[in-house]
């Protein structure tokens, strides 16, 4: 009689979880049978820009006699942007079959749990191999009309966080919470992940928790030798960091607009597929971290063949003067100093004797270079002016480099000035935009009176001219 009282007890007590779990068992099936039902006419595919009947054909192995006569179509050869197409025979997928860009802040992962698609049906329709195919900007295809999670919350797990925990907070039932994310059960959340909670609305990229609702980065994005601009709307006292190309991002808090990094992208990156990484910490505490393929774009910069004195051209002695540089513009002050538009460093800045990212063969040698500034023309004695408000790092005479001068501008940003004839500032002064800060010479080992001015963005060079022509956060 105990032992009956304490199972009726028990099942009293689940109750409640077991019609949620036969009800999430019914919608299941449904679905299931709703799929089976729509497999004799098959799914419909929006015709794209740049679509034939025959690369339509070609992408679903379907032979184009078949989808004239399953969509109907008067006349084949008018096919325009937007047209609906039903491809029969696909018994493996359901719903509308349309294409869009991968956001930055997706991954494989995230996207197939938002669209309730497998490995096998995401693979299929974007004719995948790896998960790595999938970069940010890739066109990928997703059905839609499966009941998609487009506006649902998400949820970091925390270590030791159950998934009865995380249920509990957003309002979801936990069987559902471990299906929708495509759980083996509801022990399986693993801390880091990232998990839709439909029991709650929020908008934002699935593979980041719901305390962050965009990530973006700005024109041009990722290309050779630009600066990136990635900004992130965050809910207050979300920290944020990551890393690309070994970089740390350094986020800071943009006045009244959520955190912004900046992060030089490296002219020998070629163009290719690059991990991005964001990481962070919740205002509760609980840390998470995402990663996405991203492809960089060449910068299409030119080349040159110098013929110089082999002097020059002593590769020891210049990675290690350049060591010694890149020490120096390592670290990512945290106060911005500059504001709006940067001024000129030269009064010609339209003399330019070498432009930033020239790919450079000296003495018609197999021994390459990229050039990481610009040289500006104009003979000994011209003004070097400070372009923007900084404070002096160092000032002094390097071999290779010539008299120099470095500013730190703060965020990561830092300016040099190399080869000058004299310099007017001293480590630690404060500088500001326009205020000369030097003479132009011929200093240290150059082929000629010119200023080298270089910047540097999170350690990494970066074309300066962009600078002068927009305003940089």
């Amino acid at each position: 009689m105990k032992i009956s009282i304490l199972a009726t007890d028990w099942l009293l007590k689940m109750r409640p979880w077991l019609s949620l779990l036969l009800a999430l068992l019914f919608t299941l099936l449904a679905s299931s049978a709703s799929a089976q039902e729509g497999d004799t006419q098959g799914v419909r595919y929006v015709v794209q820009p740049g679509d034939t009947l025959s690369s339509i054909s070609l992408r679903f192995d379907i032979p184009m006699e078949e989808i004239v006569q399953a969509s109907k179509l008067a006349n084949p050869d008018d096919l325009n942007v937007g047209d609906v197409l039903i491809i029969p025979g696909i018994d493996w997928i359901e719903g509308e079959l349309l294409f869009q860009d991968v956001p930055l802040g997706e991954s494989f992962l995230s996207i197939k749990r938002r669209y309730l698609l497998t490995d096998t049906s995401m693979a299929r329709l974007n004719q995948l191999t790896s998960p790595d195919q999938l970069y940010a900007g890739f066109p990928m295809m997703v059905a839609t009309e499966r009941g998609e999670l487009t506006e649902s919350a998400r949820a970091a797990v925390s270590p030791g966080a159950s998934l009865l925990e995380i249920a509990a907070a957003s309002g979801d039932n936990p069987w559902t919470l471990a299906a929708l994310n495509q759980l083996p059960g509801t022990w399986a959340a693993v801390p880091g992940d990232v998990l839709f909670t439909p029991g709650k609305q929020a908008e934002g990229p699935g593979g980041l928790p719901s305390e962050i609702s965009s990530v973006e980065v700005e024109e041009p994005g990722f290309v050779q030798g630009k600066t990136l601009v990635i900004d992130v709307a965050a809910d207050e006292g979300v920290q944020m960091g990551g890393d690309f190309f070994g970089h740390p991002l350094h986020f800071f808090s943009r006045a009244g607009d959520g955190l912004v990094a900046l992060q030089g992208v490296p002219l020998e990156a070629e163009s290719g597929t690059y991990e991005f990484t964001l990481s962070g910490t919740l205002p509760e505490g609980t840390q998470f971290a995402f990663s996405q393929p991203v492809r960089v774009q060449k910068g299409n910069y030119e080349s040159e063949t110098l013929t110089v004195d082999l002097q020059l051209l002593e590769p020891e002695l210049s990675e290690a003067e350049t060591a010694e540089v890149y020490a120096m513009v390592a670290a990512a002050t945290p106060t911005k100093l500059w504001s709006g538009y940067w001024g000129a460093p030269h009064p010609y800045i339209d003399v330019i004797n070498s432009e930033f990212g020239v790919l450079r063969t000296y003495n018609g040698g197999s021994y390459e270079s990229y050039h990481y500034g610009v040289d500006f023309g104009g003979g000994v004695g011209i003004q070097v002016w400070a372009p923007a408000p900084g404070k002096v790092i160092f000032v002094g005479p390097l071999e290779i480099r010539g008299n120099a001068t470095i500013i730190d501008h703060g965020w990561g940003v830092y300016t040099g000035y190399f080869h000058q004839s004299e310099l007017f500032v001293q480590v630690g002064d404060q500088v500001e935009t326009g205020q000369v800060i030097g003479l132009v010479g011929n200093t240290g080992r150059s082929t000629g009176a010119h200023l080298h001015w270089e910047m540097w963005v999170g350690g990494v060079a970066v074309e300066p001219l962009d600078w002068l022509a927009r305003v940089y956060p």
